[in-house]
């Protein structure tokens, strides 16, 4: 059999040049090794001839692969998605796997490779069309054309049509001509046929967490030879059929994957083509500026008209009427423009907030709250360092993830911290290129970054973040361990150039850390808030900062909705508007803020909400390490600022992991009972502590409704920044229904009641769910949530009205607070007396579930070396 399919493949092949010397096709020159590693893939090619791979010589063949497949690669060859990944799991499986499931894969990729180092075209090409721009939400038919490669397709080979795990089209199917999602293939030469079956796919082009069948065209009747194409329909509409529904999301670049079987029974995988999707028409508007100013400086405000789901809108945009505190301040044309840049300055100290109407009134926003200050020696600088494209399991484009961060977001920094086991050296190059590339073009300051990418049980997820352009990255195919990551990260660079930053999702493990390169830790993302997490790393004495960021994997980085892909598992875990990293500095540099960054002169915030926290200890900056004042009393005095993106509900001040004393946001004291209106902020939380090595729980979802007795519902809308596919609050025959999720946060609505009776209560009926969206592997089980009834009474005071919902070990929240008389500017006061060692920090908690957490302070113990 093999001496046939390879005088089958001699016969294509000469084809192939045939049909070149004629026009028909262009001939993919071979590519020549280096010698040395020519010799490696000789002995590897004749190897896995003689005998497959096994687990015992796996590592060995699994380095001639990798250096095969990057040589390849910086030569233009497209590397499979998954060949990188094998390379790292091969070696180093995950628990419960052993090396011997991948061995067959790594004779796969030793064949896929041999075909690409003869010909890059061996197994053809592929183009989409139309090239246009899609709307989101909307329905639309596409075709993808595969031109046949040298290799031909003999019969009994054949076509895979698989699917991007994020291309939120909802599942292709093949089998209802009148349903949306109508998936056909077509062949050019006469006397082909199709004959329909299904294989499984794993991986980012299919099931992310196990295999999923997706179909396979088998070629029948006649080969397919150099040259022909098929051409494959989504959404065909020939069968009465809507079309293909397109996602929610904005995108310069998503996938529609093809697998090509020559005929050797192997599916290998194509270069992807993609189509780009654009926003829809004007829904909402929201502004961005800087946090810090001085007195009479120059400063840009920008305003973006959004969609329903927070994409650059499209089409027709509203006039809009600018106000200032209150005041108006200026307008802006309807000109068809997304994004306008007003330029403001103001000559006297205090917080300036803008907000934004159209003419009509309907669409209406505000900017982040601007504080003008004489002289200030810090600014502050709003940042994403941990975000996702198409070189990883993301959708989009490198260059589409910073024009996203610079032109829609208004970050002041970047970092696009693919995922390591995704990434070839040339792709690695692309990052640094595109990095740098933005560095010179724009204001953005880019930081080239990757994501070290293993299990829990090694060490879990750590973005490594470079200070310089062209650093070499230390990935998990050579350093499938923590402690290697940080052994050869220390040997290969200077430790002021580096900052290793873990999160929460798949657990960094907070008993390992480096006091050189792991200066901060990422405390919210899309996938949920986990503070504890951070705490971990405090109990264990390591003297970290805090960050938040959004995993987006989107293209939507500082401004990362979450939740907006339908049918996708994995990009369903994230699901909550992602976080900023929030850094002191004195000037706008790369350098000024990487080295800020690693002086952990820096702070979290969730909802891409920049929430003004301004904090000192004995008068030193968040993030030091603070000598002991003299005495006996030990005295610590805690003090700042906190200037809301929303009104604020509470400040604490978190000593050793413990709440210690806090500021009420709502003022205090008896609210007239008599009043024709009450205003109510519902709140719900589930708490993700985890109380022994594992990964963090997952989120809950809140499904119920709400009725008042003694009052009537009168409106509700949820506050913050929301999932538009995910959350809902809507009164209907006088109850409020509705459906949040919580993972480590708040989900709050504002309800308005009328009618408001002495002793009115609400009763809350919850309908039953199961906790979802965790990072495997876990070792505590995954909760069940039962159906509920409670009642809490209507507050009279600024008092907090709370139910406690058990979960095992967990205690949920739901909660009521009158909301009658708001702050969102509170300066605070806290001291305190302690021993050495102490740690603080401070936590603000808006009305709207948004939160802020400074880096802490550590007083009086023996620094670290």
């Amino acid at each position: 059999m093999r001496n046939l399919a390879q005088r089958k493949e001699t016969l294509c092949a000469a084809l192939a040049v045939v049909l070149t010397l004629v026009g028909v096709l262009p001939l993919g020159a071979a590519i020549e090794l280096p010698r040395e590693l020519a010799q490696r893939v000789d002995r590897l090619v004749a190897d896995v001839e003689r005998e497959p791979t096994t687990e015992e010589d796996l590592v060995e063949r699994v380095r001639v692969l990798w250096d095969w497949a990057n040589y390849l690669s910086m030569e233009g060859v497209y590397i499979a998605k998954r060949l990188p990944v094998i390379v790292a799991r091969g070696p180093a499986p995950r628990p419960g796997t052993s090396a011997a499931g991948y061995a067959p894969l790594i004779d796969t990729f030793v064949r896929h490779l041999e075909h690409l180092q003869r010909d890059e075209l061996a197994f053809g090409e592929a183009t989409v069309a139309p090239t246009t721009p899609m709307p989101v939400d909307s329905f639309q038919t596409l075709t993808t054309t595969l031109k046949v490669g040298t290799l031909g397709i003999a019969e009994g080979g054949g076509i895979v049509v698989s699917q991007h795990i994020g291309s939120a089209t909802g599942r292709f199917q093949t089998s209802d001509p009148k349903g949306s999602h109508y998936l056909t293939a077509k062949a050019s030469r006469r006397g082909t046929r199709f004959e329909l079956t299904e294989v499984p796919v794993t991986g980012t082009y299919g099931g992310f967490r196990g295999a999923v069948g997706f179909p396979k065209w088998i070629v029948r009747g006649a080969a397919l030879e150099p040259g022909d194409t098929v051409t494959i329909t989504y959404g065909d509409r020939s069968g009465g059929g809507p079309g293909v529904q397109i996602g929610t999301s904005s995108n310069d670049g998503v996938p529609l994957p093809l697998y090509v079987d020559p005929g050797d029974g192997y599916d290998y995988e194509l270069r992807a083509p993609t189509f780009s999707v654009q926003g829809g028409a004007v829904s909402g508007v929201h502004g961005f500026a800087p946090s810090i100013v001085g007195v009479g400086e120059s400063f840009e405000v920008s305003v973006r008209s959004e969609d329903t789901y927070y994409n650059r809108a499209i089409g027709e945009t509203p006039a809009y009427e600018v106000t200032v505190n209150g005041e108006p301040w200026s307008e802006i044309e309807s000109d068809g423009k997304a994004i306008h840049l007003l330029a403001a300055s103001f000559d006297r100290p205090g917080v300036y907030r803008f907000a934004f109407s159209s003419i009509e009134g309907k669409v209406r926003g505000d900017a982040n709250p601007v504080w003008v200050r004489r002289e200030p020696k810090q600014k502050l600088y709003w940042g994403e360092t941990h975000g996702h494209s198409g070189f990883a399991e993301g959708v989009g484009t490198p260059e589409g993830f910073y024009r996203f961060a610079w032109e829609d977001a208004r970050l002041d920094f970047a970092t696009l911290s693919e995922h390591d086991i995704w990434l070839s050296d040339f792709e690695w190059k692309i990052l640094n290129d595109v990095s740098a590339d933005f560095r010179v073009k724009t204001d953005l300051i880019t930081y080239p970054g990757y994501e070290w990418t293993t299990d829990r049980a090694r060490g879990g997820h750590h973005n490594v973040i470079f200070r310089r352009i062209g650093m070499k990255r230390i990935h998990t195919q050579m350093a499938p361990n923590l402690s290697e990551l940080f052994h050869h990260l220390a040997i290969t660079h200077p430790a002021e150039d580096v900052l290793t930053i873990p999160h929460a999702h798949q657990a960094g493990d907070w008993r390992l850390s480096d006091l050189k390169a792991e200066r901060l830790i990422e405390l919210m993302s899309g996938h949920g808030t986990f503070e504890f997490f951070g705490q971990r790393y405090l109990e264990n004495g390591w003297r970290v900062g805090f960050i938040g960021a959004s995993d987006d994997h989107l293209g939507h980085p500082g401004y990362s909705p979450g939740g907006q892909s339908r049918g996708s598992k994995v990009y369903g875990n994230i699901f909550q508007f992602g976080g900023l990293a929030g850094v002191y500095a004195p000037e706008r540099s790369a350098d000024a803020i990487f080295a800020a960054m690693r002086a952990r002169s820096a702070y979290a915030t969730s909802g891409a909400q920049r929430i003004i926290l301004d904090a000192t200890l004995g008068g030193e900056p968040m993030g030091t390490e603070v000598a002991e004042a003299e005495g006996q009393e030990r005295r610590r005095v805690i003090e700042g600022r906190v200037i809301g993106t929303a009104p604020i509900q509470s400040i604490d001040l978190i000593k050793n992991g413990d709440t210690i004393a806090s500021v009420a946001g709502f003022e205090p004291g008896t609210v007239d009972e008599e009043a024709d209106t009450v205003r109510l902020v519902v709140s719900f939380f589930s708490d993700t502590e985890i109380f022994f090595r594992d990964n963090p729980r997952g989120h809950r979802t809140w499904k119920g409704t709400l009725t008042a007795k003694g009052a009537k519902i009168k409106k509700a809308r949820l506050l913050g920044t929301v999932s538009r596919l995910l959350d809902r609050a809507e009164v209907e025959s006088g109850a409020l229904s509705f459906s949040v999720a919580t993972r480590g946060s708040a989900r709050t609505i504002l309800m308005t009641l009328s009618d408001v009776s002495p002793g009115a209560s609400l009763d809350f009926t919850l309908e039953p769910s199961a906790e979802g969206g965790r990072a495997p592997v876990v070792v505590r089980p995954a909760a069940q949530f039962e159906a509920a009834a409670f009642t809490l009474a209507v507050p009279v005071a600024a008092e907090e009205k709370r139910y406690e919902l058990a979960a095992g070990r967990y205690r949920d929240v739901a909660s009521v607070q009158r909301a009658d008389k708001p702050r969102d500017d509170i300066e605070f006061r806290f001291e305190d007396v302690g021993d050495p060692g102490d740690w603080y920090y401070i936590k603000a908690v808006q009305a709207d579930g948004h939160r802020a957490w400074s880096s802490p302070w550590w007083v009086g113990d023996e620094p670290p070396l």
